[in-house]
């Protein structure tokens, strides 16, 4: 379809008249490349095979390379406004993202965590969320498919997937390209790419990225922190991508690549909504500079072997390691003799899959695809709290961050897992039957079975909750010790210890759990002509189940879609519009939340806590109104509720025990979280051809969205305290409309290119979530405040 995907409200009749789609084919119609005036189509892989936009029957935005560079995206939450109901929640701890579609997401960013919605490159699985915040670059493509991807995608598709498609090399072809970005906040990138034939049938490709820009949060006066400490909201990025194709023989193409990324950022924080008396709303006072260090490599391969003209076996592996330091502010400085750090002294991610696909490649009636899936992996984390308070602080000099006197708390918590593994198998199958060329039908099905196991994982607190130093209190420090004799267990220390090597005593985190799972697809297609498409589907999506800390466990979550589309080309292939409506019944969702134990130790939980109903109407639309204008953009309407959901919001109230039962509530009715009621974007862009042939092509886009949750709970309990009903709106995003801005001039033969560019140009400020912290005041993640700069490119 189309480069770009928006929409118009005015629109919506149109579109509506349509429903259900053409049967995939590996490659896209020769009559369906766009004629002059028409709109770009982008290819995609949402079905394992190589198809068109408006081919594919199931709601999928597609951007190319050049899409994404004029949008200004460089990862995944600065695509959001481009997608219907797609929201990226940022978050300090562990330099994760909380991703949502439709309503649909996890809050569970670290190892214990899944995401709801699959992230991929080149079809390749990354489990992690932080593989979410990978740069984009030298890039084909983006797409982005909405609703549950089970059957073909399998777990953690619950939502949706990403998948990104990297630029291959391309045979007989010496090229490349290089760009620099300059910008406030000392911004420099810089990225280059290369394309290097090696013989007739073989082709490399080597990418390469380095992005540093100076953060925006300002240090308030009386923040502890070194001269020279970089603020938060500083990116220092670097990736290199070298990707080979070779093609043995007529029937054999292969395709491997290396990747290697890497961020030593400052991670964000969260602010305080209501700043304090003279300060800057993007301002926090700060004991805990940001610190990241992050990187991930990659393998990854693919083999497609043609064993007849109508039969193809694909095998598609990775194998992929990450690791990860980082220190927070978690406290956001609301309270100036608090302290909490949360910093991950050390961890590990390994992983491999594997899959081996046999597909139909010919033009026959009946098409059909069958494959095996696994996917392995081992982790190891340690995860460190530092509490402190000092009761008495002055109004002058710096916040007490070393507590000496008798009466100051200093106490730790720290989280040692050695070992969590996972392995997961699932065989899956899928066949289109097209009756003719206007009726097809599809049906499809999935079986995973995993396992998750934790081994000698233990929780310590130092030397016990709420010490003061008069009694033994005392901080661990970074990377200091977690032995017996400094800290106490969470469990009966009086118990004997179990050999566990370098972790005796402490709270036992062992556990394992076991699922299985099936998911399926049920789909009929109707094409009454070559530029309608029209398709019904009901589908199925799966979350896996997990365990937290202490061996609690969680079931999976499932999710079912009822699904209507249509997808049309209007005169003469110059306007593009998609529309989906749907319904989605959720059972066992998962809830992750911070749980206080009987001993008073904080512990991250999921449960099975809620069913949700969630319909809606998305719509995009991409328009070349003219030789030299293109509009595009997308709307959606969204009613996102829980059916059932019985909890306590315990991050004000005390829950649980004689006396508390009134702080129960049932939340059936109430909005889902990142699931604004309305929301649009628009883009326009016009080329001025100037004298030589050379163009100026000015581009503004516009998002607006509805109030929004900012998580489970949105109106305060009157049971809270005063100080937490005092900002009503704590937990809500108002509705807000951004402004993004740029203008490009084009050499005429397109092989160069200057842009200035101005990002939130109305400077709005954003909040992706909420938080009540020390019990003093609110705080909020937000976007980044305006941005912006130039940059440059040459392609040769």
């Amino acid at each position: 379809m189309i480069s770009k995907k928006h929409v118009v409200t005015a629109l919506v009749p149109v579109a509506v008249l349509s429903g259900a789609g053409v049967m995939a084919q590996d490659k896209p119609t020769a009559d369906a490349a766009p004629a002059t005036g028409a709109v770009e189509q982008v290819t995609v892989t949402a079905t394992k095979r190589l198809t068109l936009v408006q081919d594919t029957p199931l709601a999928v935005s597609a951007f190319s390379g050049k899409d994404l560079e004029k949008a200004q995206v460089k990862d995944l939450s600065t695509m959001q406004a481009l997608v219907p109901n797609l929201s990226v929640e940022q978050h300090g701890d562990s330099g994760g993202v909380h991703v949502f579609l439709r309503g649909v997401g996890s809050t569970n960013h670290t190892e214990l965590g899944d995401p709801a919605v699959a992230f991929h490159v080149d079809g390749v699985y990354s489990p992690r969320p932080q593989g979410a915040t990978v740069l984009m670059y030298d890039l084909a493509s983006v797409e982005v498919a909405r609703g549950p991807q089970g059957t073909l995608f399998g777990r953690n598709a619950t939502a949706g997937s990403v998948n990104l498609v990297t630029a291959k090399p391309k045979f007989g072809d010496s090229s490349g390209s290089f760009g620099v970005v300059v910008g406030d906040r000392n911004h420099i990138g810089v990225q280059a790419a290369m394309n290097v034939p090696l013989a007739e049938t073989a082709a490399l490709r080597i990418a390469a990225i380095s992005d540093r820009q100076d953060g925006w949060v300002e240090y308030q006066e009386r923040s502890y922190v070194q001269p020279g400490a970089r603020k938060y909201g500083a990116s220092d990025q670097q990736g290199i991508r070298t990707t080979l194709v070779w093609d043995p023989t007529e029937n054999l193409h292969t395709t491997t690549a290396l990747e290697y990324y890497r961020d030593q950022g400052t991670g964000n924080v969260s602010l305080m909504q209501t700043p304090r008396a003279g300060q800057k709303w993007n301002s926090a006072l700060i004991d805990t500079p940001g610190a990241l260090d992050q990187d991930n490599t990659t393998f990854r391969t693919r083999i497609d072997w043609a064993i007849t003209p109508s039969i193809e076996l694909s095998y598609i592996g990775s194998v992929s390691s990450m690791s990860r330091t980082n220190a927070s502010d978690n406290d956001a400085g609301v309270s100036p003799g608090f302290k909490q750090e949360h910093r991950t002294e050390w961890s590990r991610f390994d992983n491999n899959t594997h899959e081996l696909n046999l597909k139909s490649t010919d033009d026959g009636a009946f098409q059909w695809i069958a494959g095996l899936f696994s996917i392995n992996e081992d982790n190891k984390i340690r995860f460190d709290i530092d509490i402190s308070t000092s009761p008495v602080v002055g109004t002058t000099g710096p916040i007490i961050v070393h507590p000496v006197a008798d009466t100051d708390t200093a106490w730790a918590m720290s989280f040692i897992q050695p070992q969590r593994t996972l392995s997961s198998q699932a065989v899956f199958g899928q066949g289109t039957f097209k009756f003719n060329k206007e009726w097809a039908i599809t049906a499809g099905a999935r079986h995973t079975s995993e396992k998750k196991e934790d081994v000698g994982g233990r929780n310590w607190v130092c030397p016990q909750f709420g010490a003061t130093v008069g009694t033994g209190g005392h901080l661990i420090g970074p990377g200091g010790p977690v032995n017996r004799e400094t800290c106490n267990s969470d469990y009966d220390d009086a118990l004997p210890a179990p050999d566990y090597g370098t972790w005796p005593g402490g709270g036992h985190n062992d556990g394992k759990t076991e699922d299985d799972a099936n998911t399926y697809l049920g789909r009929l297609e109707f094409k009454p002509s070559k530029d309608l498409l029209t398709y019904a589907t009901v589908s199925t999506g799966f979350k896996s189940g997990g365990l937290s800390d202490g061996g609690r466990r969680h079931k999976p979550e499932f999710l079912t879609n009822y699904e209507l589309g249509a997808k049309t080309e209007l005169f003469d292939r110059s306007l593009a519009i998609n529309v989906a409506a749907f319904m989605m019944k959720y059972k066992d969702m998962q809830v992750s939340s911070i749980e206080y134990q009987s001993n008073g130790q904080q512990q991250l939980v999921t449960s099975n806590a809620a069913k949700a109903t969630i319909s809606g109407l998305e719509a995009e639309f991409s328009w070349r109104m003219s030789k030299a204008d293109r509009f595009s953009g997308n709307f959606s309407f969204l009613d996102a509720k829980y059916d059932d959901f019985l909890t306590c919001d315990s991050a004000l109230l005390t829950c649980g025990g004689a006396g508390n039962e009134a702080n129960t509530v049932n939340l059936k009715g109430e909005q889902l979280p990142h699931a604004p009621k309305f929301s649009t974007t628009f883009a326009y862009e016009h080329d001025f051809t100037m004298p030589g042939g050379g163009l100026v092509v000015p581009r503004a886009q516009v998002h607006y969205q509805t109030r929004t949750k900012l998580g489970p709970f949105g109106d305060i309990s009157p049971n809270a305290s005063a100080a937490a009903r005092a900002t009503p709106d704590a937990r809500f995003q108002d509705a807000y409309a951004t402004v993004d801005l740029s203008l490009r001039y084009e050499e005429p033969k397109g092989r160069w290119f200057l842009e200035g560019y101005v990002v939130n140009a109305s400077d709005e400020h954003v909040k992706t979530d909420a938080s009540w912290v020390n019990g003093t005041a609110w705080t909020s993640f937000y976007n980044p405040p305006r941005t912006y700069g130039a940059k440059m490119g040459y392609r040769f």
